[in-house]
């Protein structure tokens, strides 16, 4: 999915989601009057209160489409994360208004009516919110957006509110109207805990924190893995909207000129952008700092060292750090067994492995030319 096709699916889930809660949220409000039932009453102004992350969440996906202007260079992604802050505010407050009702119920001598009616429809309000949850994960998911994962959870929460819905109703059809009241006070919890995530998530993406660290690891492999790359020095992350920013700072071989040193920060930012969710990559090249290298020498099947460059069936690939020197792995050269430019096809090769070195007792004009273009020193041993 582009950006925009991104945006525009979150969008038609959260209004299709917003459509879908308020006709429950208005079911369980007549069912609760119809039945004198506290606990679905409080049920009903739970369904309530989803629609404000909900409908924040339609808004902010909708604004965060425009296109990127020079006051807002990366875009109005936060939008979506700012409305889910907002609207977290007024979950607080709903549920506020659900413990009052709750409290009501313990001096109540009423008991609820058509019970075996309400019964029916809290089940099938059960039955209504798990499709609801099934559908808001998938969406979160293919979307990432973080608005629609928060109301996955709370209508997850949903499910299990609307069973002690159930639980609260039997009580009070058996003439214990105070069961709907702790069942009221259990729903409370519920909306105070997913007011505390949603807020939790937003205010997170707002103050730009990071990624977790296994997300920083699985982005350093990938930078690691690009020919030529050194070390990676920092690596900073933030997330917004759905998207993720990633700035970071790598080492290269300091005998490569600039346009080399841009060509590899330029691969690296391409392989960075692959990542799922990265919207921006910037790739700032500097000297490295650790006295490390990475050595070729060719060889012969035995191990042997190798007379010829371009003909050597295989290549010792060694790092040296400190004095120390380790073999990494030995690889097959892919110019061994052709017929012209043997030693071309090599030494194309040794770069995309990332060398600092080779080591050979003879090499041709044509790639040695082509090993020190890219900065690649070759000592005769």
């Amino acid at each position: 999915m582009t950006k925009n096709e991104v945006f525009e699916y979150g969008e038609r889930i959260a209004r299709n989601v917003t459509t879908i809660t308020l006709i429950l949220a208005i079911l369980k409000f007549i069912v609760a009057y119809y039945t004198h039932s506290v606990s679905i009453l409080a049920d009903s102004y739970h369904s309530f209160a989803d629609l404000i992350p909900i409908s924040a969440a339609w808004i902010g996906l909708r604004i965060a489409q425009r296109p990127r202007s020079e006051k807002f260079p990366y875009g109005y992604y936060k939008a979506e994360n700012l409305a889910a802050f907002i609207a977290s505010i007024f979950i607080f407050l709903l549920a506020y208004e659900i413990i009052t009702k709750s409290i009501s119920t313990f001096s109540s001598k009423n008991t609820v009516e058509h019970s075996i009616a309400g019964l029916i429809l809290t089940a099938i309000f059960v039955l209504i919110s798990y499709i609801l949850y099934i559908y808001q994960l998938k969406a979160a998911k293919i979307s990432n957006s973080q608005a629609l994962m928060a109301n996955a959870r709370e209508t997850k929460m949903d499910i299990f509110s609307s069973i002690a819905v159930f639980i609260g109703f039997f009580g009070s059809s058996m003439g214990y109207p105070w069961i709907g009241g702790i069942v009221g006070f259990l729903i409370a919890i519920l909306v105070i805990h997913a007011g505390y995530q949603s807020i939790r998530d937003s205010v997170l993406s707002l103050m730009d924190a990071g990624l977790p660290k296994e997300d920083i690891e699985k982005i350093r492999k990938i930078i690691l893995s690009t020919p030529r790359v050194r070390e990676v020095k920092k690596i900073y992350t933030r997330r917004s909207g759905p998207f993720i920013m990633v700035e970071v700072e790598i080492s290269v071989p300091e005998k490569l000129n600039v346009k080399q040193a841009h060509e590899i920060a330029s691969e690296v930012e391409k392989r960075i952008m692959q990542i799922k969710q990265v919207d921006h990559a910037f790739v700032h090249v500097e000297p490295p700092t650790k006295s490390r290298k990475i050595i070729a020498i060719p060889v012969n099947k035995d191990h042997s060292p190798s007379p010829t460059f371009g003909s050597a069936p295989y290549f010792e690939i060694y790092q040296v750090e400190k004095d120390e020197k380790k073999l990494i792995k030995t690889v097959k050269n892919p110019g061994a067994n052709l017929e012209k430019k043997r030693g071309v096809k090599a030494a194309l090769f040794l770069i995309e492995q990332g060398v600092d070195e080779v080591h050979t007792k003879n090499i041709g004009e044509d790639s040695k030319k082509i090993l020190e273009d890219a900065g690649i020193k070759i000592k005769f041993k």
